[in-house]
């Protein structure tokens, strides 16, 4: 019933997989989401657990999670499901040309390649969204997206059903426009120097040590945009830009641009997330985290190789 209502679910451009394929961590711990779905438009994948509310908690739903999260995490797992994938797309000609018209190129392995390279939303589909269900899924890494669909039998006819569910795009449109108008903008951040003022002493005096080093570079030019610090690699455009510093109350955040397979992080202090181009529009944009004056030297480290890129564009 899911996999019929998938394009409902998850977008009319949505590919809904239920291939038996088995996610594995890296101590070889198996388990098998009941579907991979891509969306094309959004270039999204999903690792979909379809569930009955009946189910122990934690003893089946949260544990099979766990295994899913942990199996993402695994290259290895990751190289599987790019080939899976690429098989099932292969087998039929018409998905095969659907999909390629959509993504503008015959290379589809490229493109899942680029895909899984991000990491999934998990996604659970079940019959009840009990509190209890979100209350235990909030200790997971990855919080997964919950869509209630409840499937209704006709009285007297118990052949014909109907169902009845959120869609998950919709769920999204609706929840992004709540917050809006539930939340008035915070008075700091109307701009920098207001972001500036309100972060602790200890991020201040953080920022401005990072900036003397950035500028250090040579032929740096440094803009606030809004409530963001930006740095460019000679004059300010949106490929000469290789840094942007964004501050909480105890962190200061900065944005770099890399290139897969070139990039070094041998500390992971960037992860596995990958950004949608908010600031870099070339290149893959992510984001690591400084707390203290020590993390400096590595910070520049990761720093010098997006200023190195952005002069090659």
């Amino acid at each position: 019933m899911v996999r019929n209502c998938s394009k409902e679910i998850f977008g009319n451009d949505s590919l809904y997989f239920d291939v038996r394929h088995v996610l594995r961590t890296a101590s070889g711990i198996g388990s098998i989401p009941d579907a991979y779905v891509i969306s094309l438009s959004r270039k999204e994948w999903y690792v979909v657990e379809n569930e009955l509310a009946s189910h122990p908690i934690y003893d089946h739903i949260i544990k099979q999670l766990t295994k899913f999260i942990n199996g993402i995490r695994n290259q290895n797992a990751r190289t599987q499901i790019i080939d899976m994938l690429y098989k099932e797309i292969n087998k039929d000609p018409v998905l095969k040309a659907t999909m390629q018209k959509h993504i503008g190129s015959t290379d589809i392995y490229h493109f899942l390649s680029k895909l899984v390279s991000k990491s999934p939303r998990i996604v659970i589909i079940i019959d009840q969204k009990t509190s209890d269900i979100e209350e235990a899924c909030r200790v997971l890494k990855y919080q997964p997206d919950i869509v209630e669909f409840k499937t209704y039998v006709r009285e007297n006819a118990e052949n014909v059903h109907t169902h009845l569910f959120e869609p998950l795009y919709a769920m999204e449109k609706i929840s992004e426009r709540k917050e809006e108008l539930r939340r008035p903008l915070p008075e700091h951040y109307e701009n920098w120097e207001n972001m500036l003022a309100w972060v602790n002493d200890n991020v201040k005096e953080i920022v401005e040590i990072l900036t003397n080093r950035i500028i250090g570079i040579g032929n740096v030019n440094h803009v606030a945009h809004g409530r963001y610090y930006c740095f460019y690699k000679g004059k300010p455009s949106t490929k000469s830009i290789f840094a942007a510093f964004l501050l909480t109350k105890a962190a200061l955040k900065v944005r770099i641009r890399t290139v897969p397979n070139a990039f070094k992080d041998p500390k992971k202090w960037t992860g596995d997330r990958v950004y949608k181009g908010w600031f870099f529009k070339q290149g893959q944009e992510r984001e690591f985290k400084i707390t203290g004056k020590d993390q400096i030297d590595y910070a520049m480290e990761l720093i010098k190789q997006s200023c190195q890129l952005a002069e090659q564009l």
